[in-house]
């Protein structure tokens, strides 16, 4: 035989149901709101530090790389190329010497600053052979040394360099 139960519905029972329902105070969530932002405030820099890391290799890569398909353009098509990179202007261009054929003119990536940003043109000067000058366009009794080259972005610094064999080396200064 079946046994009846009896329930009572008062309103005592209905408010205590509620007050010892499960969930988050405003005072929690606020506190978990607070060290989320602290946590956030704290990695900023990093990210900063992050980014300017990032934009100066870019700027460092994209400049030796160009450098190094000069070196083989000119190796490759047996004819002299020079590669005048412009401070002032912020752009880079590449020109066939024995062919009189000039590239079109390739900007560098922006913020990043060669040598100081100083109004200037640096000229490398690629042979046939392999071998790498500063400016003069000439092959035959051209005593200019590649130029050196620092790029500098915020507090960051690489320089960057190239034997007269044609490697490009990058050093990072700070």
């Amino acid at each position: 035989m079946k046994r009846l139960t009896r329930y009572s519905h008062s309103s005592q029972d209905v408010t205590s149901v509620y007050s010892r329902s499960k969930g988050f105070t405003i005072v929690e969530l606020l506190v978990v709101m607070a060290i989320g932002l602290v946590i956030a405030a704290m990695s900023i820099p990093v990210v900063q530090s992050a980014l300017s890391s990032m934009r100066l290799n870019s700027a460092v890569t994209s400049i030796s790389t160009t450098i190094s398909k000069t070196r083989y353009r000119a190796i490759r098509n047996s004819d002299i190329y020079t590669l005048a990179i412009s401070t002032p202007l912020n752009t880079y261009v590449v020109a066939d010497v024995s062919a009189n054929v000039v590239d079109r003119v390739e900007p560098l990536p922006s913020l990043v600053a060669i040598n100081g940003g100083g109004a200037a043109v640096y000229t490398y000067t690629f042979c046939p052979n392999g071998i790498v000058y500063g400016a003069g366009g000439t092959c035959v009794n051209n005593a200019n040394l590649p130029p050196a080259l620092s790029a500098t972005y915020k507090t960051r610094q690489t320089n960057i360099n190239v034997s007269t064999v044609g490697n490009v080396t990058t050093t990072i200064i700070h």
